[in-house]
């Protein structure tokens, strides 16, 4: 199948604003604490926006934005492992949004057939081609999914593809996490699973942020809304260490080389902040490590996502470094964390030497707040 180019989401006027969400004027944003004097903060500022033209200008504020309910009509929509809710329209172009996290792989993957596909009449996807990542599966899926189930009418059906046992994705969640997620935020009814394929929507509606990158929604209140609907249930735990360091695991893209690993934890040890491994603990208790969690310390990872669980006293020390060949640094724990009230601070580790005299002096920086 041919494809004839590519068009943005906002060619289309969408129609609808989340209300709750407009914002008529620039916001202040909680600048980031620096690690240490005159610390370098360009490859954050170009982690917010990377075509932003004065990239440190975004550490500073929230630009003004709306979140847009989005419809379109007569589209196509993809559903296969890697490039999981491409939007085709009915005249061969493709929605530029709907491929953000999947431009290399729709460009080597041949599409399956339009013809003969299976017809639906309104739906709403929160999904990406990346859904089975933890980050994504909570901070986009699940979040998008429960603020529809509040907006969008009872009628109108909640797609997410099925879970998958095989797929590209590195450390997917798992079955389990699905199920209970969907479960506990109280949208299984509305759930309407896919399998894989492509499907001919009569009406498909999302939500996105007015800007080409998909992390701006983490800009919206809107997106913590899922996990203080979760927090809800969740009951305080003294058993658990109120400063804590995330060991680096086999569940995440290695950040750490193992001689930092030795001396980050010795240096944690001696400030008598906790190891933990999130990969024992099961979904209750790391909600509950999280929203009671007064420092955390840890390396860049998915399980970040769940900052949106802590309260406006929380202090975060993410180690972290470019990924996959960018020249700036995953910036969306920093996004959640600034808009939410909560105190940051980083080491980028492709220009940061760490010894235990740099490391306890960041955290002291913090805790002077």
């Amino acid at each position: 199948m041919h494809i004839k180019g590519q068009y943005s989401t906002f060619t289309f006027r969408p129609p609808g604003v989340l209300k709750s969400s407009v914002s008529t004027s620039p916001k202040p944003r909680l600048a980031p604490v620096e690690a240490f004097p005159e610390q370098q903060l360009l490859r954050l500022a170009q982690g917010v926006d990377p075509k932003s033209g004065s990239p440190l200008e975004l550490l500073r504020e929230i630009q003004a934005g709306m979140l847009f309910f989005c419809t379109l009509e007569n589209v196509f929509l993809v559903v296969k492992d890697g490039i999981d809710g491409v939007i085709i329209t009915d005249d061969l172009h493709v929605i530029t949004e709907s491929t953000y996290f999947c431009e290399e792989a729709l460009a080597s993957q041949e599409l399956p057939s339009l013809q003969n596909v299976e017809f639906l009449d309104e739906i709403f996807i929160s999904f990406d081609s990346q859904w089975m990542a933890y980050d994504h599966w909570m901070g986009y899926t699940l979040s998008k999914a429960y603020l529809a189930s509040l907006y969008v009418p009872e009628h109108i059906k909640i797609a997410v593809p099925e879970y998958r046992d095989i797929t590209s994705t590195p450390h997917p969640i798992s079955k389990k996490l699905y199920e209970e997620t969907i479960d506990k935020v109280g949208i299984k009814s509305r759930i309407l699973p896919l399998k894989d394929g492509i499907y001919k929507i009569k009406k498909l509606s999302y939500l996105w942020p007015n800007s080409y990158l998909p992390q701006a929604y983490f800009n919206f209140k809107d997106a913590q809304t899922v996990f203080s609907h979760l927090n809800k249930k969740i009951k305080y735990r003294d058993n658990l260490p109120p400063r804590f360091y995330i060991n680096q695991d086999d569940h995440m893209e290695p950040m750490l080389q193992e001689g930092q690993q030795n001396i980050i934890k010795d240096t944690l040890k001696e400030l008598d902040i906790t190891p933990v491994d999130l990969s024992t603990m099961d979904f209750d208790t790391q909600i509950s490590l999280f929203s009671q969690a007064e420092l955390i310390v840890s390396p860049h990872r998915p399980e970040l996502i769940n900052i949106l669980f802590c309260q406006n006293d929380t202090e975060i020390l993410e180690f972290s470094r470019s990924v996959h060949m960018q020249n700036y640094i995953p910036a969306w724990p920093y996004m959640i964390a600034s808009t939410n009230r909560i105190q940051y601070s980083f080491f980028d580790l492709d220009w940061t030497k760490i010894t235990p005299e740099i490391i306890k002096n960041a955290i002291n920086r913090l805790d002077s707040l």
